[in-house]
């Protein structure tokens, strides 16, 4: 671990610091909620579960406003969420230190999101608002037996509210002083023939960036975001359907921070040149916490996608076994400028048009085998095509350098993946439980890359490959009695092999790169206490990192003279600790808490520079914070017939790196502009809920970030030509009204 992390880890358990895995479906059992999780692709309590897993209650969150899922990071151990600007709501996520954050559609991301048993195939559309869910499970390393390919890093299982065939609606406002303006509405009609449910639903988001545009105005920058549908629910003896169609509209406008310096980026050149070849001396070695905030850009940066989601669940419950059908159908079509140079001058900004859909199919069986037994087994099918027309206009002096006017590529990109799996849980003993179980994928990615877009048939790249993987997954547990519990498991996760479709030479165009995969090896303690009044769950983990796909900088014909590719270029170790507990030790009163350790290290990455094969594995590994930390609670307090509920969290993120570039001067270890200061996060609020004949009225006032925590979320150096950021967001203050019956 790095220096100082045993002190402060010392005191954080001393401090009681826990972890939410609370509760949606629950039963009262005298303390705490009983929590039932779905981790296993079987309902249980999650302290019968024999896997890490954090089940964190929407009411929990809704008390302190969350706006999307970044909320989640510190409430749950070994989680970081950071937006990507250059996608329509598009997140970097990493769980145990493993993460993706490229809006390239020909990459797969390393976390799985799921949202009712659907996976997004894009981490396009994973930065999700919190919306009527009904569940929201954090499943952290490998679920690859289970969830499939591309969850090497582990799994955000969220499933939303099913109409409850009874009249009823749920109003709610938001607002801050930074200009959110946010309207969630459902609505709930009477059964239909005792036979069809109804539910239908809207979410409006809009809101102002914390950005102030020098060159565009303080105005600019900012979201505007529409989510509306339909869920329509089946229930005929034993079958339950619920068919959904939802509908996705995204206006925003991104803003983001230069980070180039004298120097380093070529942007940045002390020379005497003509206005507008270089950027402003003020532009430029900006690198203080505050200067994030102020920006140059002169393009407006416009991310905007329109898509159209089907999702369809169906459940038939048999006498000997329960078959479980979800198909999904999702399409987006999106459009990206973005002004990457982040300055006033036309350096280097790009265009992006893109089209996607994927459709996926997943049909299983449950059931009992004899009396100590039982399985999941089952199939899946999942095609995605995606098509990209990219534009790059290269400014006055990279044209002066050899560079054309503009540049780019169109891409056509298919993927399809079929797999069988099955798992087994078979009760040896009534202490003594052993589950296995594994997965078989078969892969196929083809495309055609113009890669200088010229539609002449030399410089167009029609590669193919196909890889197969299985996905092993074993423990055992332990029942010391019936509120105790010991497990060991091991799990194999395996992420897809692809092309690199952003290449334009005809190596990068045509070489593709492999798999990698995932060995885990885990271990944990699941308790409870005091008559359940206290739960306290702890995990450690090690996890072997193989074939890791990374991005590498290697030579180009010119005029590039250099070009970024992803390759399997590393082998690293990853281990760690987790503690979560939740308890009740007053009446009416909730606290809650997390603690994540982390240990990542590469063992071997190798990269070409200045022509040499370099050895470049003392870099760092993206958003591995050595500690992540929460602690939080509510108070609920009668008032007469009104009933007051003070709530807050505090939640720390340690210092991590956003970047996998090299420092100028020392390519062997990170650009220190992507370190990222640690995040201190306090959020608060005070809610008065009454009865107004059948309504119940929730308004609230609330604090965000009160600490004002400032620094950079994402930092990207490119090519020595320029780099830029994004700071994270700023304090703000607002309140909410609604209601419900």
């Amino acid at each position: 671990m790095r220096t100082g992390l045993r002190a402060c880890c010392l005191s954080s358990v001393l401090a009681g610091l826990p972890a939410p895995a609370l509760a949606q479906a629950a039963l009262e059992t005298g303390g705490l909620e009983e929590i039932i999780v779905t981790a296993t692709l079987r309902r249980e309590s999650i302290q019968d579960a024999p896997v890490a897993v954090s089940s964190i209650p929407p009411a929990e969150l809704e008390r302190v406003s969350a706006p999307d899922i970044r909320d989640l990071v510190g409430r749950v151990p070994n989680l970081v969420i950071d937006p990507i600007n250059a996608g329509p709501s598009a997140a970097a996520i990493s769980i145990r230190g493993i993460s993706f954050e490229d809006i390239e559609k020909s990459f797969d991301p390393a976390v799985g999101v799921l949202i009712d048993g659907v996976y997004l195939g894009t981490n396009t559309g994973q930065l999700l608002d919190f919306f009527d869910f009904a569940r929201v499970e954090v499943l952290r390393g490998p679920q690859g037996t289970l969830f499939g390919r591309n969850t090497t890093a582990g799994v955000l299982n969220i499933e939303r509210t099913k109409p409850t065939g009874e009249l009823g609606a749920r109003f709610l406002a938001t607002f801050d002083d930074n200009g959110r303006r946010d309207a969630r509405v459902v609505v709930n009609l009477p059964k239909i023939a005792d036979l069809v449910s109804i539910k239908g639903f809207w979410l409006h988001n809009q809101n102002r960036d914390f950005y102030n545009n020098l060159t565009l105005g303080e105005d600019y920058g900012g979201r505007n975001f529409d989510n509306y549908g339909l869920a329509v629910r089946f229930e005929r003896g034993p079958l339950d359907a619920v068919l959904i169609y939802e509908r996705v509209d995204e206006h925003t406008e991104v803003d983001t921070a230069p980070l180039s310096v004298t120097g380093r980026d070529l942007i940045c050149l002390p020379l005497p040149l003509p206005p507008g070849l270089v950027a402003p001396r003020r532009e430029c070695d900006r690198l203080a916490e505050d200067d994030l905030y102020t920006t140059f850009t002169n393009v407006p940066s416009l991310v905007k996608n329109k898509g159209d989601n089907f999702t369809a669940n169906i459940f038939l419950d048999g006498d000997l076994f329960q078959i479980t059908a979800i198909t999904g159908y999702r399409t987006s079509d999106e459009a990206v400028r973005q002004d990457f140079d982040s300055t006033s001058i036309n350096f280097f900004d790009t265009l992006r048009i893109q089209t996607f859909k994927q459709f996926s199919q997943e049909i299983r069986a449950n059931g009992d085998l004899g009396d100590r037994a039982n399985f999941v087994a089952g199939v899946y099918y999942f095609f995605a095509n995606y098509t990209l027309d990219q534009t790059t206009f290269f400014g006055p002096f990279l044209q002066g350098a050899g560079l054309p006017a503009r540049g780019g590529n169109r891409v056509d990109h298919t993927s399809r993946s079929m797999a069988i799996f099955g798992d087994i849980q078979w009760q040896l003993t009534d202490a003594l439980r052993i589950t296995f179980g594994g997965r078989y994928n078969w892969d196929d990615k083809r495309y055609t890359n113009d890669y200088l877009k010229t539609g002449l048939p030399q410089f167009i790249a029609r590669p193919s490959a196909s890889w197969e993987q299985f996905q092993p997954r074993a423990s055992i547990d332990y029942r010391f009695d019936t509120d105790k519990m010991v497990y060991f498991a091991f799990a194999r996760g395996y992420r897809a092999g692809g092309f690199n479709g952003r290449g334009q030479t005809d190596f990068s165009a045509n070489t593709p790169y492999d798999p990698e995969t995932v060995n885990s090896f885990e271990a944990g303690v699941k308790t409870s206490w005091f008559d359940n009044r206290l739960t306290a769950n702890l995990a450690g983990f090690l996890t072997k990192y193989d074939d890791k796909q990374e991005e590498v900088v290697r030579p180009a014909p010119p005029p590039a003279g250099q070009e970024t590719i992803v390759d399997n270029a590393a082998t690293a170790t990853i281990k760690g600790l987790e503690l979560e507990f939740r308890a009740l030790p007053f009446a009416r009163v909730n606290v809650y808490g997390s603690l994540g350790l982390l240990d990542a290290r590469y063992d071997e990455f190798n990269s070409i520079i200045g022509g040499v094969v370099t050895d470049i594995s003392n870099r760092e590994m993206r958003r591995t914070p050595d500690l992540s930390a929460s602690i939080g609670g509510d108070w609920s307090i009668p008032l007469g017939g009104a009933e007051l509920v003070l709530a807050g969290a505090y939640r720390y993120v340690g210092e991590l790196q956003t970047t996998i570039v090299g420092a100028p001067g020392n390519p062997t270890i990170n650009d220190p502009r992507g370190r990222a200061d640690p995040r201190h996060l306090l959020d608060a609020s005070a809610t008065v809920l009454f009865d107004v004949g059948k309504l119940r009225v929730r308004a609230a006032l609330f604090g965000r970030n009160i600490l004002d925590d400032k620094g950079i979320s994402a930092a990207l150096p490119v090519a020595g030509l320029f780099t830029f950021g994004a700071g994270r967001p700023r304090r703000v203050f607002g309140g909410e009204f609604g209601f419900e019956f």
